[in-house]
């Protein structure tokens, strides 16, 4: 019986080879969208779930206000918080406080033998012990046993490959971390398996926690929140009591000198599994995702999936009314309804199953493009789960889909259909709704992705306010600034006198900050004579003199520092527009000549206001900022001089650039490389999450929307098909092509028309929601609804247009002769 049934349904694929292509390539395109997405979904819902004690784990997070006004979420908290809880809490049975040490120009120097190898060290955090009793970080060798005292180091394999060859015999080796804060010697202790890719926390470099007070005076301190806290819980439900402590410590050891500059935070706890899908990005130790995104692509995978199912259904039952005299004859000769239940059902199985296959030979094929616009490594490309899921939507899909021809028989009489006389066939209501939503989907996916389009396009041409095109960046030598001789500043001011030698190089300049990213270093500051709880609290921007002038700041009131200005003896500062606002100045003019407490100098002089700039992506509002005159450097900046060429002509002539700079840097710093981006492409990484969502969304938009015209273009041909006779008999009495034209597209064109004024609500609502996570957003206008009711009209009637064409050019004869 299987093997008649195989037979027979392969034969039915053979005979209509356009149709069982169009089922195929419809169900593949909706598998494979379904899929990726799915991988994409997985990958980013399993960070931190291979944790042990994933579901014990949370991380200590606050709602910050100032002055009452939110501030956002801080994943920060005093270092003490932490400790002392471990110590009083019952229910609080370890925990692990990390401290972020990235913001001083990190290089790790090792001198082995006659040999020194020296090279700038990212992700370095300063940890305690209960960091390896909370997370299950695999140590390749050593041990975090001496991980309590201080100077002792552990490095991630990767890291310590650039330092070591065998990571067993590097143990007990001693190295130099060297920083803006000076060097500091340290001995390696452990090296740890490479941090796997779907955990929140990354670093290549954790130095032992009492290795903290080298730096600042936040350990034993209540008063600094610069320590992210994570606890592990005896028992997850008393999470409230737990609560109940922190609330308690904050009001006894914190809360009154917070109030005192008028801040206030509200504590809650947040599951380890949760951090990187609702985190705030700009707190984070690594990006995460927006949930919206992971909720947004989980709807379009299960939509393209039912749109494929739908259009299946609708493709086969075209074939379906072209086989009831078959059904009719099997039914007369024996067969009963269970038997040709069972032939449907097996045949939408085969169907799905060879839909699967190609599916995956998509995905397989387009993996590489797959692994650059999703971001997902190759493992996650390769999960298991999701296969298997699914694969158990594959039977759901063919049980739903193989009973659908079946209820259609039960409806008909088998005597009519074999004498010729089919009667009508059931279902037009339910198959025109399909359309119907399918079209008020597609309106909803077009008009999505024109406002992403059109957001991303917005935040990526918009005028910054500062010029950062061209401009080659190098990440400065470690230089402490403590230090009476610097031999990086006079490094640098040699590179920077040869270099401008070059007619090609313009402006140089250096600063401790770079556009593209948070400001690091900050204070609270406030007017003379005004209270704590009015300070602001401010970006602080250390520069060398021509750093507004490099970037093209413009001076809105007063002048730019110039040199012979010192902020640490005199107060010379400049500030940004939005500062000036902050600390209550309408014009600028009016905030030349304000003093201003809460620097860790003497008291600032105001000596010119700068127009606000965006220093980070529009997603965020400008930031208050005082420019400070500071050695604290961490980029150089060179700005080149470039012909205006073709594409390929600037890129060779970067490349040539790059050469020049990279040459005299070898003669100046001999002993360290040169670490170097362009800025622009590194500002524009800020948009990189929504350029990755943006490419995903049109892309499987697109792949939905090619979908539901498949199902349309199903639908017209089995209408064309009930109306051959018609079609006939319209042309025989004198109709034209234009008329029956008219005729036969006039109700699905009616329909999808409606369908596109009814979602056009749904897609106003849906996308002004997604445009709230901007500060700087584009206005919705008439191109909302125009040009998506064009598009999904004018696929409409390409895609009702290539069957009606077709039919309306068959000779009539032809069509009366149709049974």
């Amino acid at each position: 019986m299987l093997k008649n049934y195989l037979i027979t349904i392969f034969r039915q694929i053979q005979k209509n080879k356009v149709f069982s292509s169009i089922n195929i390539l419809g169900l593949a395109l909706g598998m494979a969208a379904c899929l990726v997405i799915t991988q994409y979904v997985n990958f980013h819902t399993s960070f931190d779930t291979f944790h042990t004690n994933k579901d014990q784990i949370f991380r200590l997070e606050s709602d910050a206000y100032k002055n009452g006004e939110s501030l956002g979420q801080s994943y920060n908290a005093p270092s003490m918080m932490g400790e002392t809880l471990r110590d009083q809490s019952p229910i609080v049975k370890e925990v692990a406080r990390f401290y972020n040490y990235n913001y001083a120009n990190n290089s790790i120097i090792y001198t082995n033998r006659n040999d020194k190898v020296s090279f700038e060290q990212p992700g370095v955090y300063v940890a305690d012990e209960g960091a390896f009793d909370l997370f299950d970080f695999k140590f390749i060798a050593g041990s975090p046993a001496k991980f309590g005292e201080p100077q002792k180091a552990i490095l991630t394999l990767g890291a310590s490959r650039k330092y070591f060859d065998d990571p067993e015999k590097a143990i007990g080796k001693s190295f130099t971390l060297s920083g803006n804060n000076g060097p500091h010697e340290y001995e390696l202790i452990g090296v740890l398996e490479d941090i796997p890719e779907n955990s929140h926390i990354q670093f290549e470099l954790l130095l032992s926690y009492p290795s903290l007070d080298n730096y600042t005076k936040a350990r034993n301190s209540w008063a600094y929140s610069s320590v992210t806290t994570y606890l592990i819980l005896s028992d997850p439900s008393q999470q409230s009591v737990v609560m109940e402590d922190v609330i308690r410590l904050h009001e006894e050891n914190s809360k009154e000198s917070y109030a005192a500059n008028g801040y206030a935070v509200d504590y809650f706890l947040r599951p380890l599994t949760d951090i990187h899908l609702n985190a705030e990005t700009e707190w984070a130790e690594s990006a995460g995702v927006n949930s919206k995104t992971v909720f947004v692509l989980s709807f379009i995978a299960i939509i393209i999936l039912v749109i494929a199912w739908i259009n299946y259904m609708n493709l086969s039952l075209v074939r379906t009314i072209e086989r009831l005299k078959e059904m009719g004859i099997r039914k007369c000769m024996g067969s009963s309804m269970k038997q040709i239940t069972q032939l449907f059902i097996l045949e939408a199985f085969v169907m799905n199953l060879l839909a699967f296959g190609l599916a995956l030979l998509i995905k397989q094929m387009g993996e590489k493009y797959l692994i650059e616009v999703t971001g997902l490594p190759v493992s996650a490309l390769m999960d298991l789960k999701v296969l298997t899921l699914l694969l158990g939507l594959i039977g759901v899909g063919t049980m739903l889909i193989g009973f659908y021809p079946f209820l259609l028989l039960k409806t008909m009489n088998m005597v009519n259909i074999l004498v010729g006389n089919r009667g009508k066939v059931g279902g037009s209501k339910m198959r025109k709704s399909m359309v119907f939503v399918q079209f008020m989907i597609t309106f909803i996916l077009i008009a999505g992705t024109v406002t992403v389009y059109n957001q991303i396009n917005y935040m990526r041409d918009a005028d910054l306010g500062i010029d950062i095109e061209n401009i080659l960046v190098i990440e400065s030598p470690p230089g402490d600034v403590s230090s009476e001789e610097r031999e990086d500043v006079d490094r640098f001011s040699t590179l920077k006198t040869e270099l401008l030698k070059y007619a090609s190089i313009q402006e140089i300049t250096n600063a401790g900050e770079i556009p593209g990213e948070p400001v690091g270093w900050g204070a609270n500051l406030r007017l003379k004579n005004e209270t704590d709880e009015n300070s602001v609290y401010t970006g602080l921007i250390s520069m060398d003199v021509d750093f507004p002038q490099f970037f093209g700041i413009d001076v809105i009131a007063g002048r730019a520092l110039r040199n012979g200005d010192d902020p640490w003896s005199r107060g010379d500062v400049v500030i940004n527009q939005k500062l000036a606002e902050q600390l209550g100045f309408s014009n600028p003019e009016d905030a030349l000549g304000a003093e201003i407490d809460g620097f860790y100098g003497p008291t600032l002089k105001v000596q010119g206001v700068l127009e606000n700039h965006h220093h980070t992506s529009l997603h965020n509002d400008y930031m208050p900022m005082a420019y400070i005159l500071s050695s604290w450097t961490e980029f150089y900046f060179i700005k080149l001089r470039l012909d205006e060429n073709s594409d390929e002509a600037k890129s060779e002539q970067l490349s040539n650039l790059v050469a020049t700079v990279k040459s005299e840097w070898d003669q100046v710093f001999t002993d360290y490389q040169m670490d170097y981006f362009f800025l622009d492409r590194a500002f524009d990484e800020q948009y990189k999450e929504d350029i990755r969502f943006g490419k995903i969304f049109s892309g499987f938009s697109a792949l939905a929307i090619l979908i539901a015209c498949l199902g349309l273009f199903g639908l017209t041909s089995f209408s064309v098909q009930q109306r051959t006779k018609e079609i006939g008999i319209r042309k025989v009495l004198g109709a034209t092509a234009k008329n029956l034209m008219v005729l036969l597209s006039k109700e699905y064109m009616a329909l999808v028309g409606a369908a596109c004024i009814v979602s056009l609500p749904a897609a106003w609502w849906i996308m002004s929601k997604w445009l709230e996570d901007y500060t700087f957003r584009i206005e919705i206008g008439w191109w909302f609804a125009v040009i998506p009711i064009l598009f999904v009209i004018g696929l409409a009637l390409l895609s009702i247009s290539s069957k009606v064409l077709s039919t309306v050019k068959t000779n009539p004869v032809k069509s009366l002769r149709t049974e």
